[in-house]
């Protein structure tokens, strides 16, 4: 017959609705069955008679003394009508059919040592064994299970008329608990001789059992294979009469007329119902009343004997069911930002078991156990639900002057006074992107666990109140300090630390000092031999000083010069080129000049001065004393005539020509490098032009005022 799709599919969703009830808030379990229904083909017998050809056999009537014999041939399946004499061992699966009684598995003749072993497909749960025998129960016999599928056995108990001879290290007589290993006698007397059973249960009803669901208990009422293996025939004594010659043998074999495996498909309480293992097409049907080995699982649970909780469902740990705690499996929490999860037992008991479940590869930016947390760089939107795949938002953090490459808070807690997107800046760092370093603070650098330096400017050498450059570090100096953070005086002043008022000049004496370098802590000039002091003016003992400027020709008296004549009284425009400046001295200060003043001298005019009462013939180095207004360079031009030689000055006056020399606007003398040699009784004229270099340019109101 066959049935529409929509019939099967109503069917198959009715009969799961059904089992989702079953299971409602409460442990279920499917119905106990045969487990030898259905799987004939699982059942084997290590001995069957007539399997080769026809063979004899006779039944031995024990109490009528009567002895019939008959002919076993189990070369085809039972049939009523054709092969009623076929012994093989699936008839003894409980079936219905009428003449019931005509069918028996019958092992060969004499045969002591015979196993029935029963290969399930699944891990089913086991509760008896009823073995219905045709002709004498085994005087000895045992029954093993196994959890592997054969590769390892287990004894459940052994059987027999003389424990103690079959059996010697084996006790026996009645259990003292569940699962003990014992010998029983009472399904081993020779009588009855037809119709005998054997029944093992599993779980001894004698005793309570305060967990069914402990592992131990589990484990023995689990099976994935059964073996019964009988060891030992009732012979009435005719091995020991010597008789097994003549035949008498052929009286004793073993026959089992019907076999009961009862268990369940094993679901730890997570399913009503179970289907077969493998699939099948949908027009095969199993037969009534078959125990199928692949549980429905409900609860959330997942496997072949619903041994563990699915994927998603992973927030609390897996436990069978029992009576009315259904031990649902729950799904984890992972904020729809996840769906994969694992459990974990070290989250669980940390949680005070309330969860278990590590959400797995968190998306949208997430992060933990339950993906509630943002990842670093990303913080909380607080407007939105943690559930939304926007609810974690892009630190705006410069990642060199953050801590961790640019994190924030992740989300806001008004008892430490955090909010969610606000930046942890390094210590030397601040503003709300962290990209600005702390005032007085330099160089913003991700390699900088501070994030900045301290500027460290000289407060005697940097000018008040000013920071330094945040790039470079740089200090903003006062007039002559000098220096990365302005730390010591420019070359030509002197201290810094010791002087109240800053870097003072150095004031080396021009004559008593190689130069106007002086030492930046004392101010100590570099003095010339037998001279001493710190500004070199005084002589050492035993020694005196000559007047270096002897002959002093103010410049004031001097006549003035464009070109190479004298201007008289010519004119730029109507400014005079040259002309007085005279300035009275101050009280209580120093004199910084000789004479009356000063000549006023505009770019490109001179000045000639008569040289004519030199009184012994020597070397001279030509001095320059001036002041440049505004501060700029000049350079100077030095003509000296007569030109020529004598006996007196042996070399040939140096500057033939004109020869220019620079006037720097930093100092107020400058010494020509080359003397010139000058004697007695000569007149000579010293003619010196004043020029500003082009490339410095002039001023509108430039001039330099010649001391002398």
């Amino acid at each position: 017959m066959q049935f529409p799709l929509t019939f099967l599919l109503h069917l198959g969703l009715l009969s799961f609705t059904k089992a989702q009830d079953k299971c409602h808030r409460s442990a279920c379990h499917p119905t106990t069955g045969d487990l030898l229904v259905g799987r004939s083909a699982q059942l084997t017998a290590s001995s069957t008679c007539g399997l080769d050809g026809p063979q004899k056999y006779c039944i031995l009537s024990y109490l009528e003394g009567e002895q019939k014999c008959f002919i076993c041939d189990s070369r085809s399946p039972y049939d009523p009508y054709t092969r009623s004499q076929s012994h093989t061992i699936e008839n003894v699966i409980t079936s219905f059919e009428p003449g019931r009684d005509k069918k028996w598995w019958q092992a060969e003749n004499g045969l002591d040592h015979v196993s029935i072993r029963l290969d399930l497909e699944a891990l089913f749960q086991f509760s008896h064994l009823i073995l219905t025998f045709k002709t004498f129960r085994p005087a000895a016999m045992l029954v093993e299970r196994s959890t592997d599928y054969g590769h390892t056995w287990k004894v459940l108990k052994y059987f027999a008329k003389d424990c103690a001879a079959s059996f010697p290290n084996i006790t026996s007589g009645q259990a003292q608990g569940v699962g003990d290993l014992v010998c029983d006698s009472k399904y081993s007397d020779i009588e009855p001789s037809s119709g005998g059973e054997v029944v093992l249960k599993v779980l001894d009803p004698r005793f309570e059992i305060e967990n069914p669901y402990s592992p131990y208990i589990q484990d023995l009422v689990t099976l994935t294979n059964l073996r019964i293996n009988f060891t030992k025939l009732h012979t009435l004594g005719d091995t020991l009469l010597g008789r097994r010659e003549n035949g008498s043998l052929d009286n004793y074999y073993y026959a089992l007329s019907n076999m009961v495996v009862g268990g369940s498909c094993f679901c730890h309480g997570h399913a009503s119902q179970c289907i077969p293992v493998q699939k099948v097409r949908g027009d095969v049907f199993s037969p009534p009343g078959m125990v199928h080995g692949r549980c429905v699982c409900q609860h959330n649970t997942d496997g072949p004997n619903c041994e563990r909780c699915k994927g998603f469902f992973q927030d609390v740990p897996w436990r069978p069911a029992a009576g009315l705690q259904d031990s649902v499996c729950r799904a984890c929490r992972c904020n729809s930002h996840s769906d994969r999860c694992h459990f974990d037992m070290t989250a669980y008991l940390a949680s005070g078991g309330r969860s278990g479940g590590v959400c797995e590869d968190c998306q949208h930016h997430t992060e933990g156990q339950h993906c509630d947390r943002c990842r670093p760089l990303f913080y909380r939107d607080p407007l939105r639900a943690m559930s939304d795949p926007y609810a974690c938002i892009p630190c705006e953090c410069d990642p060199d002057g953050t801590l961790s490459g640019g994190i924030c808070v992740s989300h806001s807690d008004p008892a430490l006074g955090s909010v969610a997107g606000q930046c942890l800046c390094k210590e030397n760092v601040e503003g709300a992107k962290c990209d600005q370093c702390k005032p007085n603070h330099h160089g913003l650098s991700a390699a900088d666990p501070l994030g900045c330096q301290p500027c460290n400017c000289n407060p005697l050498g940097s000018l008040p109140l000013s920071a330094c450059d945040v790039e470079t570090g740089e200090c903003a100096c006062q007039s002559f300090a000098t220096g990365p953070h302005c730390e010591e005086c420019t070359v030509g002043y002197w201290g810094l630390e010791n002087q109240l008022h800053g870097c003072s000049p150095c004031d080396c004496d021009i004559g008593g000092a190689y130069s106007n370098v002086c030492s930046p802590k004392d101010g100590q000039c570099e003095c010339r031999p037998h001279i001493t002091g710190r500004s070199c003016t005084e002589s050492v003992p035993g020694y005196f000083f000559a007047p270096l400027n002897f002959y002093l020709y103010e410049a004031e008296e001097a006549t003035p010069l464009q070109g190479l004549a004298p201007l008289g009284s010519v004119t730029f425009g109507q400014v005079p080129a040259v002309h007085g400046v005279f300035r009275e001295p101050v009280p209580g200060s120093p004199t910084a000049w000789t004479g009356p003043g000063f000549a006023r001298v505009l770019p490109g005019a001179g000045l000639r001065f008569a040289v004519d009462h030199i009184a012994l013939p020597m070397d001279f180095t030509i001095a320059i004393r001036y002041e440049i207004q505004p501060a700029a360079d000049w350079a100077v031009q030095i003509l000296v005539n007569p030109l020529g030689k004598s006996e007196h000055c042996p070399r040939e006056t140096p500057w033939p020509r004109p020869q220019s020399f620079p006037l720097p606007a930093t100092s107020r003398i400058v010494l020509l490098p080359t003397p010139i040699c000058l004697e007695p009784d000569v007149q000579y004229s010293i003619d010196v032009y004043f020029s500003q270099p082009l490339e410095g340019g002039a001023h509108a109101h430039s001039h330099i005022l010649v001391d002398s």
